[in-house]
This record gives C-alpha cells, sequence and structure tokens, in this order.
C-alpha cells in the first residue's frame, strides 16, 4: 500500500530504525507513520511492546514513544522491579503498591524526581524530636548510626554544622537531637593604625622642659577576619590578612637639656663587669639619693626596691633601662629603672636620685656627678 507515493514497508523499516534510536537516547517524540490498516498498526505495537519505552499508536497513525526507567524497590529484603516514564518516589511506589508504614522512610524521599539511575530502599525508621533552624519537629531517623541517618533521612547538614550528640551514636538512644548551623563569612574592616610617640633630647630647650616637633597622626589598615557564626550569632573572629592604607606619623616631643651638665646622643659605655653596653642617649649632671620604707609606692605605682631611681620622665620616661657611674669613675650605681620622680628631679637641680633602703646609704652617696646612659 503507498500513501503519497511512499511505500509504507519503506516507512515501516525507517520507523523501526527511528524507535532504537529514541530508546537510546531516551527522549520523546512524535512520528508521522502514516495510514496503517489495523493490521500493521498492530505489528508496529508489538515491536516495542516489550522495550524500555512506553508506546501507543493512534488510528490516525501517528506513533508517540515515551521514554522510561526500571526502577528497583527494596523493602524489607524484598525487591520489586517496575518501569516508570518518570515522575516523583512516592508515584513509583504507588505504581509498585508499596504503601510507607508510620515509623518507614524511603531513600531517596518521595518527593524525589525519578532518574535513570533510581534505586529505592523502604527503611525501618524512629521519630525524633529534631531541633534545627529556628524550630522544632518530629522526623523520621532510620536505625543506625545518627551522623548516616540524618543524611539518609534528607536532612541539610554541613561538615561544620554542630550536632547536640557524637555522630557515631546510634538512634535508637536518642529521642531528641540539635543541630547548630556554622558558617564562615569573611569581613573586611578599615583600623586605626596608632602613632608612636618619640622624644629627642634638644640642648636649647631648658632642662625639664619639652616641645612638640610633630604632632602624631593615626594611620589606617584595612584588616580581613574570618568570622565564624552559629545559629546566626557571631561566635568567633580570626585576622586572615592585614593591609595598610595610610602610614601613621609618629609623634615626636623635644626634651630639654639645657642646664645639665652635658647631653650626648647614642655610643657605647663599658660596665663594671667589663662588658661593652650600647645606648641611646647619656646624660650628665647632678645625682642625690633618696628612702623610704619597704611596700611605699612610687609616681609609677611600683613599690620602691633598690634598683628603682626616680627621675623626670619628661627627660627620662618612666620604664626606661639605665646604668648609672660617677664621672670620676670610683662609684657604680650600676643597672636601673627608671619608676619615680620628685620636686629636685622637676625643677633640674638633680637629673638622678638613686633609691636605698638605708639612710646610711644616702648619706655615703651624698651628691655627686654621674654619667645616666639610658639603654
Amino acid at each position: 500500500m503507498t500513501d503519497n507515493g511512499l511505500n509504507f514497508n519503506h516507512i515501516k523499516s525507517a520507523g523501526a530504525l527511528l524507535l532504537a534510536a529514541l530508546i537510546v537516547l531516551g527522549s520523546v517524540l512524535t512520528v508521522a507513520a502514516a495510514a496503517a490498516v489495523p493490521a500493521e498498526k498492530a505489528e508496529i505495537e508489538n515491536n516495542v511492546a516489550n522495550s524500555m519505552v512506553y508506546n501507543n499508536l493512534t488510528d490516525d497513525g501517528t506513533f508517540h514513544v515515551l521514554s522510561a526507567h526500571e526502577v528497583s524497590v527494596k523493602n524489607n529484603g524484598v525487591i520489586k522491579k517496575i518501569v516508570v516514564s518518570g515522575g516523583t518516589v512516592a508515584d513509583a511506589l504507588n505504581q509498585a503498591g508499596v504503601k510507607l508504614g508510620e515509623n518507614q522512610i524511603s531513600v531517596p524521599s518521595a518527593s524525589t524526581e525519578i532518574k535513570s539511575d533510581t534505586d529505592i530502599v523502604i527503611l525501618n525508621a524512629k521519630k525524633v524530636s529534631l531541633t534545627a533552624d529556628g524550630k522544632t519537629q518530629n522526623v523520621l531517623l532510620p536505625y543506625g548510626k545518627v551522623g548516616e541517618s540524618i543524611i539518609l533521612a534528607g536532612i541539610r547538614l554541613s561538615q561544620d554544622d554542630i550536632l547536640s550528640v557524637d555522630c557515631n551514636t546510634k538512634v535508637d538512644d536518642i529521642s531528641e537531637l540539635s543541630i547548630k548551623r556554622v558558617i564562615y563569612k569573611n569581613v573586611s574592616v578599615t583600623e586605626a593604625v596608632p602613632f608612636e610617640s618619640k622624644k629627642e633630647n634638644s640642648d636649647e630647650i631648658d632642662l625639664g622642659d619639652s616641645k612638640l616637633k610633630t604632632k602624631g597622626v593615626d594611620g589606617e589598615k584595612l584588616v580581613t577576619k574570618r568570622v565564624k557564626y552559629i545559629d546566626g550569632e557571631k561566635d568567633d573572629e580570626k585576622v586572615i590578612s592585614e593591609k595598610i592604607t595610610k602610614k601613621p606619623v609618629d609623634e615626636v616631643t623635644l626634651v630639654g637639656t639645657k642646664g645639665a651638665a652635658s647631653a650626648g646622643g647614642a655610643g657605647t659605655f663599658t660596665d663594671e663587669n667589663g662588658v661593652k653596653v650600647s645606648y641611646s642617649y647619656k646624660l650628665t649632671g647632678s645625682g642625690t639619693a633618696y628612702t623610704a620604707p619597704a611596700g611605699a609606692l612610687t609616681a609609677s605605682g611600683h613599690e620602691v626596691y633598690e634598683g628603682g631611681v626616680a627621675v623626670n620622665p619628661a627627660l627620662i620616661p618612666y620604664g626606661s633601662k639605665l646604668y648609672i657611674e660617677t664621672t670620676d669613675g670610683i662609684f657604680s650605681y650600676g643597672y636601673a629603672t627608671a619608676i619615680d620622680t620628685g620636686g629636685a628631679l622637676m625643677d633640674g637641680s638633680a637629673i638622678v636620685d638613686l633609691f636605698y633602703f638605708s639612710l646610711d646609704d644616702c648619706y655615703s652617696f651624698g651628691r655627686r656627678d654621674v654619667n645616666v646612659y639610658v639603654l
């Protein structure tokens, strides 16, 4: 039989080849097969009746081919295979005649779309109270280890999230569970870079006086931090990078040395043990001695001790490490720390006041010219 000059046998052969291609490609197409007699229609339907496709040859000669998938459903050790053309796991279970029990779940979940590699397993589960994402609800967790059960139940869990129990805990042993969501964010902020305060000696300024040479200005830096949030609340942060975007300007104060016998810049000296030591600057002037009872507090808040001396803090800042000896080299107080002050130091009549617990030691020292090396 012919239609529009074409032999139906040729159409039928071509249709069979096309059908084979459609099965491989798994697509959905409509093929016009021309007007066929009922016997020929039945023959075409029989050619694909056992294939992995759904098909239908209509009376008008239009042949529909729809791809399908073989899906296995495993329930309590029994495996049932069915052929489905799509839909969800719930649809496949319905077609297989499987109804989930009150304490059963399917893996994948019932709402999962069927794909060519989908296999369905029915698992017995336990009802557990789950608190996560700001709400508490009852969920079914399959029996086994909690960490694995959560994933099988389709509950979202990242590697950073915090479980209220160890992931190896058995589901049998729990009735409630909580998940705290943990996320990390990189946050960049601009922070101040404090300027440093420096002092310079000036023999043009009276001893005890000072003058601002350069005003300090804070700089700026871009700080990037790795911030940890637990359930939306900031928990911890760690600096991962810093970049100076504006350099600070040091504040420089000129400290008067005029009136001291002499003042010098950096150099070296040899201490009483014969060790050569470097110093930042040296002051030469009058030295005195004083005493106080044990436990008495100094101007810097420290208790008095031998080796802690009084100075003019504008000339020698508190906390400065010193070495003190007489200019004639006969007496050495040795290494000391600036922790106190007094009237004689502030009015410039002395550059250092040496502390002794013994009043006799104070009288013995009296007043002498000294070199004070600021280390």
